[in-house]
């Protein structure tokens, strides 16, 4: 079962052990985000995992020659500006025949120009997503089955607390309680996931 680690920690354990493990912890939790990434930009499912790999290592790189300063920009903006140039980068050298129309993912050569703004944006959708899932799963772990399962059901599905009382056989306050403690938790993780990092 995956324990809870924040992005702290996953940079401590970068920093302190030699191991391969915190590496892989590393990549496990950040390679998806620029894959999504990557892929949003226009990228086949083939690039994106190279443009991914590629980040991973250049970060690496970065990293353990002690250039990254958590005191000059978040983890993720990190990351981000170096997934995009290394995006930039496979773009720049693909073929303007494939780049004017991609058939792997449907994009024409205009849908991949974008400008700053909408790609950190794109950035910053993927990695809130990322942070979110995290979280829910550490909350399914910490709660009870089934009042995670009220709160799914009725905050993220949107049944009615009517049809979720049904379903499990819970009192309509119940799942409002179920609701906002669970609120509450996934608030104090995401907060946590990214403290001083």
């Amino acid at each position: 079962m995956a324990r809870w680690v924040t992005t702290t920690q996953l940079l401590d354990g970068l920093r302190t052990t030699n191991d391969t493990s915190a590496w892989s912890q590393f990549c496990n939790h950040f390679q998806p985000v620029v894959v999504q990434f990557a892929k949003q930009l226009g990228l086949s499912a083939v690039d994106a995992e190279d443009a991914a790999q590629e980040t991973m290592a250049t970060f690496f790189k970065v990293f353990s020659s002690g250039r990254y300063d958590p005191r000059k920009g978040r983890l993720s903006s990190w990351l981000f500006g170096v997934a995009n140039r290394v995006i930039l980068n496979l773009r720049g050298h693909r073929p303007l025949e494939r780049l004017v129309a991609d058939e792997t993912t449907g994009t024409s050569f205009w849908d991949l120009v974008q400008d700053d703004h909408s790609t950190r944006q794109t950035w910053e959708t993927e990695w809130r997503q990322m942070v979110l899932k995290k979280c829910l799963e550490q909350v399914q772990r910490e709660f009870d089955a089934r009042v995670f399962r009220a709160f799914e059901l009725y905050a993220i599905r949107g049944i009615s607390v009517e049809g979720v009382c049904n379903e499990l056989g819970m009192s309509g306050n119940a799942v409002y309680i179920a609701k906002s403690r669970i609120l509450a938790r996934l608030r104090r993780l995401a907060e946590q996931f990214e403290q001083l990092c």
